[in-house]
């Protein structure tokens, strides 16, 4: 059997409905039987695929969101940002995207972000006036910004196969985390001052400023999470899975001072954040097989063959590859998308020139973007469940906010800068 064979099997079992960590390890599996290697290299690859330290990290950022939820450590976040930018028109649109930034600051995964703020805010914007598809579109849109702004569990998985530092990914991650979330609160500015779209954008409540104090000193303490991770990354002082160690009992000794969590509490957290992690782990390891094979058949060598006999021009290639980024994260899941093509892609870029850590960036920026995108988008799926809404209804919504987000896109795939300014300043490299 060829390379193009075991692609067609994996995408006809992904077709009929097979789940993706299945669909990779049947597909792989066919390959090997068809071709006489040994099946043993199926458990081998997948055990060992899951033995770095780097993977560590994963769970416990995980566990540190369950934490928060349970703890009532997002609803703290939610109150610091209404009592920012609640008052404006749109207040808590703007919420929406800014609590979706500081909750990315303590867990990178896009699907936890739409659950635990969409639970939330999707029924008290809906009461407060705003359409119930933008709001649900607002929410789903910025749950993106949590999978980017650091710590991300994406980068985690870039570094883990690339072998790039997970410290520079996390920092690479700043400037187009922020500028993401820039750019949807600019679209919720120009529906509050438009004729047209008025209707959308209702005006923000102000409130009383003893509510803000206290708002800002009941969040101070969990705005510092954030910055127990990014600072004892970028100091030296912890390493990315340490930080996450730091982040868990953190947010414990917090939850239970706040008396919102209860000791209780933590067997049924751990295990809806292990049911997670199984998950994630299973397409991780089942997409290592699969990605091990095109290795063998030298599949990135053709790929940066073909790419380089399309154009030698750098824009027209990186506009290619965005393109075909797009279209693989309509279908397949953001985790076994970058295992399988960052050690496909990461030697055509870098034969450019580019840097390891941009090209993280951008590819991951990328396949995230499919977390909310039909037909697979996970969060769409979720933000539907929540809402009541079909996927087709939030989808037409969230139309304009494809584009914003396209657009940072861009920018970050052609401003390198972006990506490796914080890194650079940092001395990070």
């Amino acid at each position: 059997m060829n390379i193009a064979v075991m692609f067609l099997i994996f995408l006809l079992l992904m077709v009929i409905g097979m789940p993706i960590a299945y669909s990779l390890g049947l597909s792989s599996l066919a390959y090997l039987i068809s071709n006489g290697q040994p099946l043993t290299l199926i458990p081998q690859k997948m055990t060992v695929s899951l033995e770095s330290f780097l993977f560590v990290a994963l769970p416990l950022f995980i566990l540190c969101g369950e934490i928060m939820n349970t703890g009532g450590l997002t609803r703290k976040l939610v109150n610091v940002a209404r009592a920012v930018v609640g008052r404006f028109k749109g207040g808590l649109a703007y919420v929406n995207v800014v609590v979706s930034m500081l909750f990315g600051g303590v867990q990178g995964l896009a699907t936890a972000d739409t659950v635990a703020i969409g639970s939330v805010l999707i029924p008290a914007m809906t009461e407060e006036g705003y359409r119930k598809d933008f709001s649900v579109a607002i929410t789903v849109a910025s749950s993106t910004i949590g999978a980017i702004i650091p710590p991300s569990l994406l980068f985690v998985i870039y570094g883990s196969v690339t072998g790039v530092s997970i410290g520079k990914m996390f920092m690479g991650g700043l400037i187009p985390g922020i500028l993401l979330g820039l750019g949807q609160m600019v679209y919720v500015f120009y529906l509050g001052k438009s004729r047209k779209y008025k209707d959308y954008i209702p005006v923000g409540e102000k409130l009383p400023w003893k509510t803000c104090l206290k708002y800002l000193i009941e969040g101070i303490p969990t705005m510092i999470l954030p910055l127990i991770i990014i600072g004892g990354i970028v100091g030296g002082v912890v390493t990315a899975a340490e930080s996450a160690v730091l982040a868990v009992v953190y947010a414990i000794i917090l939850g239970l001072a706040s008396r919102e969590l209860k000791l209780r509490d933590l067997p049924g957290i751990f295990w809806k954040s292990a049911k997670t992690v199984g998950s994630v782990m299973i397409i991780l390891s089942a997409s290592t097989i699969f990605a091990y094979i095109l290795t063998q058949e030298k599949v990135p060598q053709m790929v940066v063959n073909i790419l380089l006999n399309i154009t030698d021009n750098r824009i027209i290639l990186l506009l290619i590859i965005n393109v075909f980024l797009l279209f693989v994260g309509t279908f397949m899941d953001s985790t076994p998308a970058v295992t399988i093509l960052a050690p496909i892609l990461l030697p055509v870029l870098t034969q450019m020139g580019m840097n390891p850590v941009h090209i993280g960036v951008f590819m991951c920026f990328n396949l995230i973007m499919g977390l909310i995108t039909p037909p697979v988008g996970s969060c769409l799926y979720l933000a539907s469940g929540i809402s009541h809404m079909s996927v087709e209804k939030i989808s037409k919504a969230m139309l304009p906010l494809y584009g914003v987000n396209f657009l940072i896109l861009m920018l970050v795939t052609y401003i390198p800068t972006l990506s490796l300014l914080i890194p650079s300043m940092l001395g990070m490299g």
